[in-house]
């Protein structure tokens, strides 16, 4: 009688959670070794595809995004500077990128591997390696929503061959892994809707908190998740429970993201006394930004018109998709449409506000997630129902036919696509109107490289030339020998930057400061560009991607001169104590 009553229990369980709506759909199929090898035969070709248009973009023709290559010195900084440490990484991006390319890093010393760290093919490595798994997340994702083969098809392909997506899975850049990362907390997000099982919930916890160690917008986006997650909850738990079931809820989802929060923040704050360096760093984001509205080579805040042609011209169908998510999980009554809406949404949401109020940067890439987000809708709509499922179809399929055709075009647009890595494309299709010899994209880190290249041929010892790697990180990432620089993360970098003469500094690299923010050497020495500051003479001067002076070699001419020992130099006596050691 005991076993009858329990079995009762559980139909009477079933039955209310059917109720519910979302319950009463089937659990998602399991992964069977005849769905897992093409999967990995999928991860591989497109790892291949992307490292392959990367490599030639960068070999070939010099086009990137400067932020790609200087992650991947940051992960060389921990490696191969004097003073090797894991924070030389730093502060100011999150460092999942270049802790992933640490491993390659190493790798460029062994023999025809240099161009992993020289040119920054680790970084394309990394960004390849995270849009396949996320390539493999919409192909999960389908699988997990019953969709036919062919849709589920079309899906994948949709996704991992568009345009946008193929770049920046070549890029090098940071976006590929924030990709993978959401796309893993959608995914399980998108199934606990259905199994209601707390794995499946942490899991998407888990996606979070990987997700932040990649790109701090994944904080709108765990913000959102966490607000769909109560509400939820709450509604399907019974009423005297409602408040605590939610609370139970937002504690397994937001965990992981939290940790990772505070204890990249302390880490911070332990080692550079910055909890959040990207905003309150001279090196940060908000500081560039800050800096080129200053010198007006910034827009002071765009148009919601020029928000909404990026946003629509990166996936033409994303308002589209809202209504459609809406609709279905309203007429059908479940929250697997809502989840992409809301976790993609969020950080959609953040860039454009961010951009219209000049908070960030307005690059073309911050919209990329409107691309799997019009996907995801329509996997999520699938249902037995015809009219639902020729809507999901209709969804995903105009994702391939209509967004494509309308995108592509405006890779070269620079009014929408604008971007330092677009920017490069239009010397490619027309040399003619953009010669890649003048073209300030096509010449990215050439002076760096020439640079590195003269520093390299005087054969100095190690700590012999004195450099902030804000703006100097391509001189070091091209050298041969980088222990023979003093940088930014080294642990006498301060020492050395307050007395060069008593450091064995034989050259200091100034940066110009009327096209950047002043680094920490003209900090130290305001006239430093104009005149060496009484400790070094001019010896080496180039220019940037522009006709702009970017760099100049100063070469030290030992301790500045006070005015005590000038008056004393001026009455013939003591000279012997001026002289420059």
């Amino acid at each position: 009688m005991a076993v009858v009553g329990l079995g009762e229990h559980r139909g009477r369980r079933r039955r209310r959670r059917g109720r519910r709506g979302d319950s009463a759909d089937p659990p998602p199929p399991r992964v069977t070794p005849s769905r897992r090898w093409p999967g990995v035969a999928l991860f591989g070709a497109l790892c291949l595809l992307y490292t392959v248009v990367g490599s030639i973009l960068v070999l070939r023709y010099n086009i990137f995004e400067p932020d790609a290559p200087n992650r991947v010195a940051n992960a060389g900084f921990a490696l191969q500077s004097r003073h090797p440490h894991l924070s030389a990484i730093g502060f100011v991006w999150n460092p999942l990128p270049s802790l992933v390319e640490l491993p390659l890093v190493w790798l460029s010393q062994w023999p025809g591997l240099s161009a992993l760290k020289h040119a920054g093919l680790a970084g394309v490595m990394q960004s390849a390696l995270f849009m396949s798994g996320a390539a493999l997340m919409v192909r999960r994702i389908a699988f997990d929503a019953g969709v036919s083969p062919l849709l589920r098809r079309v899906a994948t392909a949709g996704f991992a061959l568009h345009p946008m997506i193929v770049i920046y899975g070549a890029s090098g850049l940071s976006e590929a892994a924030q990709m993978f990362c959401l796309l893993w907390c959608v995914r399980y997000l998108m199934r606990w809707c259905t199994s209601r099982w707390v794995g499946d919930l942490g899991w998407a916890g888990i996606a979070l908190g990987v997700g932040y160690l990649a790109r701090y917008e994944v904080i709108p986006a765990a913000a959102a998740a966490v607000g769909l997650v109560a509400v939820m909850t709450w509604r399907r738990s019974p009423r005297e429970v409602r408040w605590s079931a939610a609370a139970a809820d937002v504690v397994i989802v937001a965990f992981p993201v939290v940790t990772a929060f505070f204890v990249w923040a302390i880490t911070g704050w332990i080692i550079n006394d910055e909890f959040f360096a990207t905003l309150s760093s001279q090196y940060g984001n908000a500081s560039q930004v800050a800096g080129r509205l200053a010198r007006g080579t910034a827009d002071a805040g765009a148009q919601w018109s020029v928000v909404a042609s990026r946003l629509f011209g990166m996936q033409p169908l994303v308002g589209v998709a809202v209504a459609v998510a809406v609709v279905v999980a309203v007429a059908r009554k479940r929250a697997a449409p809502l989840v992409p809406v809301v976790v993609f949404g969020a950080t959609l949401a953040f860039a454009a506000a961010a951009q219209h109020d000049s908070l960030t940067f307005g690059w073309f890439r911050f919209y990329l997630l409107a691309i799997p987000m019009v996907i995801c809708v329509g996997l999520s709509c699938w249902q037995r129902q015809t009219a639902v499922r020729v809507t999901a179809a209709a969804l995903v399929s105009a994702s391939v036919v209509v967004a494509i055709p309308v995108t592509t075009p405006l890779i070269v647009d620079q009014d929408i696509a604008y971007g330092q890595l677009e920017a490069g494309f239009a010397s490619l299709l027309d040399p003619q109107a953009h010669p890649p010899g003048e073209d300030p994209a096509r010449r990215r880190l050439l002076s760096e490289r020439r640079l590195a290249q003269w520093f390299d041929s005087k054969d100095l010892p190690d700590g012999s030339v004195l450099m902030d790697t804000f703006l100097t990180w391509g001189i070091w990432l091209s050298s041969e020998h980088p222990k023979q620089f003093v940088i930014t993360s080294d642990y006498d970098f301060v020492a050395a930057l307050n007395r060069p003469w008593d450091f064995g500094i034989r050259y200091i690299v100034a940066t110009n400061p009327g096209r950047n923010v002043p680094d920490a050497l003209n900090r130290r020495y305001p006239s430093l560009w104009d005149d060496g500051a009484g400790v070094a003479a001019l010896g080496y001067t180039t220019d940037g991607p522009t006709s702009d002076e970017m760099f100049r070699v100063y070469r030290t001419t030992g301790r500045p001169i006070s005015q005590n020992q000038l008056e004393v130099m001026s009455t013939g006596t003591l000279t012997v104590a001026t002289r420059p050691r």
